[in-house]
């Protein structure tokens, strides 16, 4: 049992140590890729908890590497911008200049009432006041109302 718990708070340590390398934000600020990333190194972190037979460099090591791919896809995109696009996409209009954009909206596979929903949940209760509406990278809406209906 001893054994569990100096794994457990050698493994917690690590794991927060990564992320605090990685400089992540929120969940629902995460992009695609750092999301996968922060799903795979929690799987990878279990392992050695539930199997004590398992060593603990199994967990670690992978750990380690994950955190260093991160670091340097990070590296890269600031470096090299069309990488960051590649990697993390880019904001998408789903409305421009008062427009819907059909086209943007059903390669999102995002439905109107889906629109409605993130619409509402921004205080805007009628698309016709939304100038611009942007799908963020990491899946967030940011919408500007036209001028003449800002409050």
């Amino acid at each position: 049992m001893t054994i569990i718990v100096i794994r457990s708070v050698i493994i917690y340590l690590f794991v927060v140590l990564a992320v605090r390398i990685m400089g992540k934000r929120q969940i629902g600020e995460l992009n695609p890729h750092e999301f996968v990333i922060t799903i795979l190194i929690s799987a990878v972190a279990t392992i050695p908890i539930q199997e004590s037979s398992i060593p603990l460099s199994n967990s670690l090591i992978p750990i380690m590497i994950f955190v260093s791919l991160e670091v340097l896809e990070s590296a890269l995109a600031i470096k090299f911008p069309a990488f960051g696009k590649l990697i993390d996409g880019q904001p998408i209009y789903v409305i421009k200049n008062g427009k819907l954009q059909k086209n943007e909206l059903k390669r999102l596979r995002f439905s109107i009432d889906d629109l409605k929903d993130a619409l509402r949940q921004k205080d805007v209760f009628d698309i016709s006041e939304v100038e611009n509406a942007i799908v963020e990278t990491n899946g967030s809406l940011s919408v500007q109302k036209k001028s003449d209906k800002k409050g």
